[in-house]
């Protein structure tokens, strides 16, 4: 599945000469440019835009950079982020949106190379992480991506998916934890694990994924909440600023 990219930049300019270099880097690439925050937002609320990585001018009119992450972060966790901008005084902004790197205009073909490498390694280690289990002779094969949260209910294991459907086996929660990418998934409960990628609230005592609200156990608590902030932090460390 070829890599899937948005660059959003109000200069036309930068987005040819970005654009350029990475496909030089890779004829293979998916690239969809906008020249406002506001276009990329509704495209994303719309379901019509997936982008594995997003390029983001900071400096443009209407909405700025950093807010049109703000915004983007509600519906996606995972999208990798990557600032572009002609000055580097938006920098604590761009960690408090969890950005995966920071660019300076003019970029330098090699380090926009560098960053991408990391990027690429990420989202493909992600892409190939899936959980087998069967269920009344069928065998299913889900892409951990794809779970919202996990629950165990009497001896049934449900996975709650994206899509709004649910697959079930038998099982214990204990045995799946050991499967799943320990970055991405929190046991908070007892009964339940949640994908810190869909989490879009953390309370004093729970997690909102969407519209539903999962406890956090008093055993789980401060575990799940520093897990979660690791988490977070962990994608923009692998970014390697600087």
């Amino acid at each position: 599945m070829p890599i899937k990219i948005a660059i959003c930049d109000d200069t036309v300019e930068d987005i040819e000469l970005l654009s350029s270099a990475l496909y030089t880097y890779d004829p293979s690439f998916e690239i969809i440019t906008y020249t406002n925050g506001e276009t990329l937002i509704d495209e994303f609320r719309d379901s019509s835009l997936f982008a594995d990585i997003l390029f983001l001018d900071i400096y443009m009119p209407g909405i700025n950079g950093v807010k049109t992450a703000q915004r983007l972060r509600v519906e996606r966790k995972d999208l990798k982020i990557i600032f572009i901008s002609s000055s580097k005084e938006h920098y604590p902004q761009a960690y408090e949106v969890f950005a995966f790197n920071y660019l300076l205009k003019p970029f330098d073909r090699e380090r926009l190379y560098r960053v991408l490498d990391r990027a690429i390694d990420e989202i493909c280690r992600e892409r190939s992480h899936k959980i087998r289990f069967s269920y009344k002779s069928t065998v299913y094969s889900v892409d951990c991506r794809d779970i919202l949260y996990i629950e165990s209910r009497d001896k049934l294991i449900l996975f709650h998916l994206a899509d709004g459907s649910t697959l079930q086996c038998y099982g214990k929660l204990d045995g799946i934890a050991k499967e799943l990418p320990e970055q991405s998934f929190i046991r908070c409960h007892q009964s339940f694990i949640v994908n810190t990628f869909y989490v879009t609230e953390l309370g004093e005592n729970h997690f909102r994924v969407g519209q539903v609200v999962i406890g956090i156990s008093k055993k789980h608590l401060k575990h799940a909440k520093d897990q979660y902030y690791a988490s977070l932090f962990s994608h923009m460390g692998r970014g390697q600023w600087g």
